[in-house]
C-alpha cells in the first residue's frame, strides 16, 4: 500500500487553515454545551490525532480553540471567566495526555533499538520541553488579537498560568525526567537481552534528554526568579 503523496507547502497551508477554522467554529459551538470542559478536551484530543495536526501545531490549536470559545461565550452572553477556565482545563488535559503518549513512544522506540538522528531526537525532546510555553504564548497571541471582556479575562488567565503552571508542563517535565534517568532501565525491563543497537539507542536518548532537562531546569529557575522579583 502506497503512502499518500505529500502536498505542496501552499496546499498544506490551505488545508491547515481550513482545519483551524473548523476548530474555531466547533469550539464556538461548544461554548453552548453544558459540559464545556469535556467538549473542549475531546475537541483538542481529536485535533491532535488529525494527520496534519500534531504537537508541533499546539500554538495554532490552542489559539483556534480559545478564540472560538471566546466568540461563542460572547455571542450567547455566557460567563467569560468560568467558560475560559473550563476550556483551558480541557485543552491542558488533552495536551498533557498527548505529551505523555509522545514520551512513551520515544521510550518504546529506544527499547526496540530504533536509531535516532541527534537533530531529530533533540527536536522531539525540545518539543516536549516547550509545550507549556507554547500554550501560554498562544493565549497571549489570542489576547492581542481580541478585545473587550475576552482580552481582559485572557490576561487574568495568562497571569494565573505563569504562577501555577499547567498539567501539560508537569507531564512534560516528568516525561523528560523519566527519559533522562530511567529509559535505559525501562528498556531492559522484561527484555533479558537487548541488542547492541537497542543499548546504544537508549543511551543516546538518555544523554540527550538529560541535556534538555538541564536546560529546562535553568529556564524554570529564571522564570521563577522573574515572578518573585
Amino acid at each position: 500500500m502506497h503512502d499518500a503523496p505529500s502536498l505542496p507547502d501552499s496546499e498544506t497551508s490551505i488545508l491547515e487553515k481550513a482545519q483551524f477554522k473548523q476548530l474555531h467554529d466547533e469550539a464556538a459551538a461548544a461554548a453552548s454545551a453544558p459540559d464545556l470542559y469535556e467538549r473542549v478536551r475531546e475537541l483538542t484530543a481529536r485535533a491532535l490525532h488529525e494527520r496534519r495536526l500534531a504537537l508541533q501545531n499546539i500554538g495554532e490549536i490552542v489559539g483556534a480553540i480559545t478564540s472560538g470559545v471566546g466568540s461563542g461565550l460572547a455571542a450567547r452572553g455566557g460567563e467569560m471567566k468560568d467558560g475560559l477556565k473550563q476550556a483551558m482545563t480541557g485543552i491542558d488535559a488533552a495536551v498533557g495526555s498527548a505529551a505523555q503518549a509522545a514520551s512513551f513512544a520515544l521510550q518504546e522506540a529506544a527499547a526496540e533499538g530504533k536509531a535516532f538522528k541527534d537533530n531529530e531526537l533533540k527536536a522531539s525532546l525540545e518539543q516536549l520541553r516547550d509545550l507549556e510555553t507554547q500554550i501560554v504564548e498562544a493565549l497571549k497571541q489570542t489576547a492581542r488579537q481580541s478585545g473587550g471582556k475576552l482580552k481582559e479575562e485572557l490576561g487574568y488567565l495568562i497571569d494565573h498560568l505563569k504562577i501555577s503552571g499547567t498539567r501539560t508542563g508537569e507531564e512534560a517535565r516528568e516525561a523528560l525526567r523519566q527519559l533522562a534517568s530511567g529509559v535505559k532501565a525501562g528498556a531492559k525491563s522484561g527484555r533479558a537481552g537487548l541488542s547492541e543497537s537497542a543499548s546504544t539507542a537508549t543511551e543516546r536518548l538518555s544523554l540527550v534528554a538529560s541535556g534538555i532537562l538541564d536546560a529546562l531546569s535553568d529556564s524554570l529557575k529564571r522564570q521563577s526568579e522573574r515572578l518573585r522579583s
